[in-house]
């Protein structure tokens, strides 16, 4: 079995067992505290922006996540959920599938991602691995939120998880 494949049935046997986690670990935040938001801020290739984090998947985004809300005229329009769109990129030595999840850290507002153009809102997503990657690959997608508060990702690799704390600024869905 290959190590692409031997990964991707650990994940899927994590999952499957309930081992996996299923919440971010991240420091909780009361309302109205201070978010203490990842300060790095790295560009690992040429190929994009700025990414949050160091870690083996990364979002092209600050410590502040500017979102749109789902009023007429957005993409996001009459969906119940506001949202931006974010690129990940993933190392290219990274061969294991990639799974991001998300959570309100002051709150409980829920995290989704995609669900434009006729996707379906997902609770988390991922990213499979590419064998053939020579350099950082990217995954475009939505981060979708419903109001303004902190948030956090944890990426989970088949060798451990990395959190990235942000702000989100928008309007209240």
């Amino acid at each position: 079995m290959s190590r692409a494949a031997r990964a991707t049935a650990l994940v899927l046997a994590l999952v499957l067992c309930g081992c996996a986690p299923d919440r971010v670990a991240a420091p909780s935040v009361t309302p109205g505290g201070d978010c203490p938001v990842t300060r790095t801020v790295t560009r690992p290739t040429a190929r994009g922006g700025d990414t949050l984090g160091n870690g083996p998947a990364r979002p092209v985004m600050g410590p502040v996540l500017e979102y749109t809300g789902a009023g007429p005229g957005t993409l996001f329009a009459g969906s119940g959920w506001g949202g931006a769109k974010v690129l990940w990129f993933v190392a290219p030595g990274l061969r294991d599938p990639v799974v991001i999840k998300g959570r309100r850290l002051d709150g409980d507002s829920p995290v989704a991602f995609d669900g434009t153009q006729g996707e379906p809102l997902r609770d988390e997503i991922t990213i499979p691995p590419d064998p053939l990657a020579a350099d950082w690959r990217d995954r475009p997608g939505y981060v979708r939120l419903k109001r303004p508060g902190c948030y956090a990702f944890q990426i989970d690799t088949q060798d451990g998880s990395t959190v990235l704390v942000f702000k989100a600024v928008g309007p209240a869905v």
